[in-house]
């Protein structure tokens, strides 16, 4: 499949001809309006998460995406056909979701024909090819927007008047998914299915506030460990992500206190001195010739067996010096969770699973399995399957 991995190594003349390419397409539409806008589209200004106001054609009829677990959105929004209108995505589910991946094969074969590009965060995105899709908009991770910013994307595109918008499921989860899922119901012109998301979302989301706020508990200190076996003992989040839920839920987040930026390695020593109550670790299916080996990880995921999971859980904390010996772990409170909640709309559930593992007294009625059940029933056009969580007894 054709991939927009242009490389940073091109020899002079192939770079001479992509700017050719570019200046040629620059040339053309620069009077002229969005290469893929539909004559038919109405031309609206949206605001984007990061503030920003951005005029684009809604609906859109050709998107771009800088991650194809935007795939978690446009599922949502669309069951008959989540696909509609992508042109071109990177292979991030290849590589780190491939679970999902087949699951949405089996059912939307096309996904495989939709064109796949580089990765802005990287530096092996092309503007010059991704013109060449015309599309409408393109999409883009807050996280990954300054770099686009940097290398010059969003100024070639919309010097074609292709504009970008913004939507945040990474860094603040919390403050920014219902706005993205707005933002791409607006795009996609389908509100009314990111409304009812939406509030099905903040109702999950205003049970856990509620019951913490009257309950008056103590914040339970706790470990977020992130994809053991795929990053080196031990990786964390602070003050964002998956941290930022850990707090919602009722925790306190031990790398809080320890890293300096939002992300970084915890050492063991650290963990140890600081003898967390739970421990919630993250696991995914992750492709071969990723960094995480077979063996390493946790596998979660719509293919995972959850025997392989809580064997996998038990021989990744067993395998740490010291760790067996810790609270959390002789106290039976050791879990593990899927690891793409951390870049998706679905991060509520992570929110209720959090708070049941952090306060078992305050949410017994909470199921994982039927959480995480029920919105696939509602919304999601593929079956729920396979092991999104697991514990060690």
């Amino acid at each position: 499949m054709p991939n927009f991995l242009t490389g940073l190594r091109r020899r002079p003349e192939r770079r001479r001809r992509g700017v050719v390419l570019l200046a040629a397409v620059l040339a053309a539409g620069a009077c002229s309006a969005p290469q893929g806008a539909d004559s038919g589209a109405v031309r609206q200004t949206l605001t984007d998460v990061l503030g920003r106001k951005v005029e684009v054609p809604v609906p859109a009829k050709r998107i771009l995406f800088d991650g194809a677990r935007m795939l978690y959105t446009t599922a949502l929004l669309d069951k008959e056909d989540p696909l509609r209108g992508i042109v071109g995505l990177p292979n991030d589910l290849e590589q780190n979701d491939p679970d999902s991946l087949r699951q949405y094969r089996k059912k939307f074969p096309g996904i495989d024909r939709i064109q796949r590009t580089g990765q802005v965060y990287d530096g092996s995105f092309s503007a010059e090819e991704a013109i060449r899709l015309r599309p409408d908009v393109f999409v883009i991770s807050a996280a990954n927007f300054k770099a686009a910013q940097d290398s010059g994307v969003v100024d070639k595109l919309g010097r074609v008047g292709v504009p970008t918008v913004v939507v945040d499921y990474f860094e603040n989860p919390l403050g920014n998914t219902v706005a993205s899922v707005r933002l791409m119901g607006a795009l996609t012109g389908r509100i009314a299915e990111a409304d009812a998301f939406a509030s099905y979302y903040q109702t999950a989301m205003d049970r856990v506030r509620s019951r913490l706020a009257a309950a008056h508990q103590p914040p339970t200190p706790t470990f977020l460990w992130r994809a053991p076996g795929y990053f080196e003992c031990c990786s964390s989040f602070a003050k964002s992500n998956l941290a930022e839920i850990v707090t919602f839920a009722g925790g306190t987040n031990l790398a809080d206190d320890v890293l300096k930026t939002k992300q970084g390695t915890v050492s063991p020593e650290a963990i140890l001195s600081r003898d967390p109550e739970v421990i919630i670790a993250t696991g995914a299916d992750w492709a071969p010739g990723s960094p995480a080996k077979a063996g390493s990880f946790i596998p979660l995921g719509y293919d995972e067996k959850p025997d392989a999971a809580k064997a996998q859980l038990r021989s990744i904390v067993e395998k740490q010096a010291g760790f067996s010996q810790l609270k959390a772990v002789k106290d039976h409170r050791t879990y593990a969770a899927w690891h793409h909640f951390y870049d998706s709309p679905y991060n509520f559930l992570a929110v209720e699973w959090f708070a049941k593992w952090l306060h078992p007294d305050l949410f017994r009625d909470v199921d994982p399995d039927a959480t995480i059940r029920e919105p696939h029933k509602k919304f999601l056009p593929v079956p729920y399957q396979g092991t999104f969580w697991t514990e060690l007894p």
